[in-house]
């Protein structure tokens, strides 16, 4: 598992406890600001299904490298919002919203195929894979990849001072 997001037990709590249910979104508010807002480029390594909150934080860093094991999807759709703005923004329209609105689950092959992923690969050479992504982004001085991270976040819409389920 790459990340499943949420404990979705909390979401019951949160149905019940008003005062739990902000704390909880504006701890999610956190998380995805700080992923968004990080300086410098972020690169996942997808080694099986990143679901829910764990595709928001894949779609939210920069780069992304898959194992043929992962898998993406929203199924927390028939109950709570996501972060759209920054899957909108790698994998145009139409699959961004067949993926939040439609219900519809990615392979690893898929992703790639919509350019949501760089390369996909057998599970054990994922680090490797990701390795050689890393030192790729490395060549560039540091003051050019916050520059261009910069770019690409205002590009992309991404208001520090907004809330990040509101993209």
């Amino acid at each position: 598992m790459f990340s499943a997001g949420f404990d979705l037990k909390e979401f019951d709590r949160a149905a019940a406890d008003d005062a739990f249910m902000q704390e909880l979104w504006a701890s999610s508010d956190r998380f995805h600001r700080t992923v968004l807002c990080f300086p410098l480029p972020l690169v996942a390594a997808v080694n099986g299904p990143a679901i829910a909150g764990g595709f928001d934080l894949a779609v939210m860093c920069d780069l992304r490298v898959a194992s043929n094991t992962a898998r993406f999807s929203h199924p927390e759709r028939s109950f709570g919002d996501m972060v759209y703005g920054p899957l909108h923004d790698l994998v145009v329209g139409a699959v961004a919203r067949e993926l939040t609105i439609g219900g519809r689950e990615l392979t690893a092959k898929e992703a790639m195929a919509v350019h949501l992923v760089s390369a996909v690969v057998e599970p054990e050479d994922l680090m490797e894979e990701v390795s050689r992504v890393v030192e790729r982004v490395c060549v560039a001085p540091r003051d050019v990849l916050v520059r261009t991270k910069t770019k690409a976040r205002r590009r992309a819409g991404v208001d520090p001072s907004s809330p990040t389920l509101d993209l």
